[in-house]
C-alpha cells in the first residue's frame, strides 16, 4: 500500500469526504493524488455517492484505521500571538483592508492574515528583519506592510509585476508612516534592475511552481544578496511540486552556495472566501481531469516555508531562457494554476 492510499483510506476511515477534504490532509502532488484516487475507485476499494468518496470495507484486506487530528492547538506552529504580536496581527488586518484580489493572469493568491505575520515573525526571530535590507520578489501577500509595521527592518524593497499591488503598498505605506518600505514594478523574466543587485541581506519570494519558474524567481532573489551569510525564504506546495521537482530545487540551491536551514510544513494556508478563486477553477487542470468535485468547502490550497543561507561566494548559474509567460507558470503539475 503506497503512503498516499494510505493517507487517503486512513481518513475515509473516519467518514465519507469530499475531493477538497481528503486533498487537504495528503502529501503528494495534485497530479499524483488525482492518479491515486482513481486508482482506488477503479479497484471498487472506494466508492464515490452524492459527490462523496467513502470505504468500500468489502474490497479491503486489512484493518484501517482512523485519521487522528495530531497536530497541538495549544502551541500550533509556535508562534504565540497573545503576547508581544497581538498587536502587529491587529494592525496588520487593518492595513490590508481592501487589498487587490488575484488576477489569473499571474497565477495570483494571498495566505491568510494570521498566516503573513507568522512569517514576518518567524523571519524577525531568525534575526533577518532588524536592521537589514529585505528584498520581496512579488507581494500579493503584503508580507511588506506586515514587516513594514514592525519597524524594525532599515529598508523593504518590494519588486511587483501587479501595478494595483504597488500602488495599494505604495499608499497604505504612506498612510500609516512607513518609511522603510519602497517599491518597483518589475516582471521577473527580465534581469534584476542593477540598483537593486547585491544590496540586500534577506530575500522573500513565493515563485511560480514551474521549475524554470522556480529557479528563475529564486535566482533573482539571489542577485540581490550582498553574499556569504545572507538569507532567503520561499514558499513551495508539494501540490504542484512534485518530490522529484523538490530534489531537482536542492540541487540547484546547492549547487548556487546556499543550504536549507529550516522548512516550515504547511506554514501558510490560502483562504477560498477571501481570495474569490470560483472563476479560476473553471481552467484547473485538476477540475478537467477530475470533474464532478465542485467548488471546496474547505481551506485546502497550502506551502511550506524554506529558510536558505549562503554558506559561500554565492555561484549564479546559467537560467533557462523563456520565451513567453506560458513557460513560466505551466508544466504537467501545475494542477491548480488557471490554464488559457
Amino acid at each position: 500500500m503506497s503512503r498516499t492510499e494510505y493517507q487517503i483510506l486512513r481518513l475515509l476511515a473516519t467518514g465519507p469526504k469530499d475531493f477538497w477534504q481528503l486533498i487537504s490532509k495528503q502529501d503528494t502532488s495534485i497530479k499524483e493524488f488525482a492518479q491515486e484516487l482513481k486508482n482506488l475507485c477503479r479497484r471498487g476499494v472506494i466508492k464515490k455517492e452524492n459527490g462523496l468518496f467513502e470505504l468500500n470495507r468489502e474490497k479491503i484486506d486489512r484493518k484501517i484505521n482512523k485519521y487522528f487530528e495530531s497536530c497541538c492547538r495549544v502551541c500550533g506552529d509556535g508562534i504565540d500571538f497573545t503576547r508581544d504580536f497581538k498587536t502587529l496581527l491587529n494592525n496588520f488586518e487593518k492595513a490590508v483592508e481592501k487589498r487587490p484580489l488575484p488576477r489569473e493572469e499571474y497565477d495570483q493568491g494571498f495566505m491568510r492574515i494570521e498566516d503573513t505575520v507568522k512569517r514576518a515573525i518567524f523571519m524577525y526571530e531568525r534575526a533577518d528583519v532588524e536592521k537589514k535590507n529585505i528584498f520581496i520578489l512579488g507581494d500579493d501577500d503584503l508580507l511588506s506592510l506586515a514587516i513594514g509595521l514592525m519597524g524594525f527592518a532599515n529598508l523593504v524593497t518590494v519588486a511587483e509585476v501587479d501595478e494595483r499591488i504597488v500602488d495599494f503598498i505604495r499608499k497604505r505605506a504612506k498612510d500609516l508612516g512607513i518609511s522603510s518600505i519602497r517599491t518597483v514594478n518589475y516582471n521577473a523574466l527580465n534581469e534584476l534592475p542593477f540598483n537593486l543587485c547585491g544590496q540586500y541581506d534577506t530575500f522573500v519570494t513565493d515563485p511560480v511552481e514551474t521549475l524554470p519558474g522556480l529557479k528563475i524567481f529564486i535566482a533573482r532573489c539571489m542577485k540581490s544578496l550582498k553574499g556569504a551569510g545572507s538569507s532567503g525564504y520561499f514558499g513551495l506546495t508539494h501540490l504542484e511540486a512534485s518530490l522529484k521537482k523538490w530534489w531537482e530545487i536542492e540541487k540547484f540551491l546547492l549547487n548556487c552556495s546556499f543550504v536549507i536551514t529550516d522548512i516550515l510544513r504547511d506554514f501558510s494556508l490560502y483562504p477560498e472566501d477571501e481570495n474569490r478563486w470560483e472563476k479560476f477553477y473553471q481552467s484547473y487542470r485538476l477540475i478537467k481531469e477530475i470533474p464532478d468535485v465542485g467548488l471546496p468547502g474547505v481551506d485546502w490550497y497550502r506551502s511550506s516555508f524554506f529558510r536558505i543561507e549562503a554558506v559561500n561566494e554565492i555561484n549564479f548559474l546559467q537560467l533557462p531562457l523563456l520565451s513567453f509567460s506560458e513557460e513560466l507558470y505551466l508544466d504537467d503539475e501545475t494542477w491548480a494554476t488557471p490554464h488559457s
